[in-house]
């Protein structure tokens, strides 16, 4: 708004002058100048409210990057008209899934006239997360750059900012799932295999882990795995959904808060890189405030690691510290041992008194470290 009244002044200026020198110099061509001068405008006018109907805006976006690296979003603006916009100032908004300060991005552009044209937009993606980026506000400014005109414009984009693999060294020889409640199938003759055989109605005192979530889903019932024998090299995670926002009373403080959150990603997709070079599916749990239960997926190959991070993008973010852990706790015997993925908040290693519990490795950056995984006996 400033701009524009400082270029109105200049422009009254400028008019006042053309006419002072047209009392002084009586001329043909100062006066069709200033004539031109006073219509001009009006004519801006009509060709930006005219131009407003003929913008088409399109965004696009990779279906998923690295974390840290630029989202690679593109903005296809069509201008089927034929007067160009000199000035249009476009602001976009962005949000990760995760966190709920959404962000602007502003930048200033020139759109050409009968065509369309395409703008890279450097727009960084900090965090691991479902992003998703949308026209908040689009103006066009006439070629006196003495009014704007805020218009319509609706275009969305999305992508998934996937965790790094940390360079850590350790080893998952001596983890094994023997401590599930079910391992006494591993007697049962015949039952000679860890994958799923059969599905069958859900009954009270089934564990919830057992439930076949996918399926129940699509059938509108609750369905429950049938297992052969869980062999004793099986692996179970269990990662820690939990963020703490109210120690961080700056900003610095609470960009230490997302840290932690976000590496446990990192944790994670380094020990899946891990166990599955080792040829070792394992079976991924979290804990989900939105239904109150222990979700459970069985990984078997990098894609369905990959996959299963979709899913963890769009979960409710627990506010507990160790919802999670206590809720596995419940359905394992008491020798199981499992990888306990969690943001290293000093309440999270509380919570594993009691426990025997060794680190396997860190997310530690700058001396700070900001998640670890432990192998716990439960």
């Amino acid at each position: 708004m400033n701009r524009n009244i400082f270029t109105r002044i200049c422009y009254v200026f400028f008019l006042v002058l053309i006419a002072l020198l047209y009392r002084f110099f009586v001329s043909y061509f100062l006066l069709m100048l200033m004539v031109a001068y006073i219509c001009f405008p009006f004519f801006s006018i009509a060709v930006m409210y005219y131009v407003r109907g003929k913008l088409e805006f399109r965004l696009e976006a990779p279906v998923s990057i690295e974390r840290g690296n630029p989202a690679g979003l593109t903005l296809h603006i069509k201008n089927t008209s034929p007067f160009p916009i000199a000035r249009a100032m476009i602001t976009l908004n962005l949000q990760n899934l995760f966190y709920d300060q959404p962000d602007d991005y502003t930048f200033v552009c020139g759109i050409p006239a009968g065509k369309e044209s395409t703008i890279s937009l450097p727009v960084n993606c900090e965090y691991s997360g479902a992003h998703t980026f949308s026209l908040k506000e689009v103006r066009i400014w006439d070629y006196t750059g003495m009014g704007d005109l805020t218009i319509s414009a609706e275009a969305d984009a999305s992508t998934i900012a996937l965790p790094c693999v940390l360079e850590e060294e350790f080893t998952t020889e001596a983890i094994g799932g023997a401590g599930l409640t079910e391992l006494v199938e591993q007697e049962t003759k015949g039952n000679d295999s860890s994958t799923v055989i059969d599905t069958r109605d859900y009954q009270p005192g089934d564990k919830l882990q057992r439930i076949h979530w996918k399926l129940s889903t699509k059938l509108d019932k609750l369905l429950v795995k049938e297992y052969g024998s869980i062999s004793s090299n099986d692996v179970f995670v269990l990662i820690e959904l939990y963020k703490n926002l109210s120690d961080a009373p700056n900003l610095e403080a609470e960009s230490i808060a997302h840290k932690r959150f976000d590496r446990i990603f990192d944790v994670y997709i380094t020990l899946m890189e891990h166990l599955l070079s080792e040829k070792r599916p394992f079976f991924l749990n979290w804990y989900s405030p939105s239904t109150g239960e222990l979700k459970q997926e069985e990984i078997t190959s990098k894609d369905d690691g990959v996959a299963v991070l979709n899913q963890l993008f769009y979960e409710t973010v627990s506010t507990v510290c160790d919802d999670a852990l206590s809720l596995c706790k419940k359905t394992m015997d008491e020798y199981g041992d499992i990888i306990y993925i969690c943001p290293a908040y000093p309440e999270c290693t509380e919570g594993l008194s009691g426990q025997e519990f060794t680190t396997l490795f860190s997310c530690t950056e700058n001396g700070k470290t900001y998640a670890s995984a432990f192998h716990v006996k439960i």
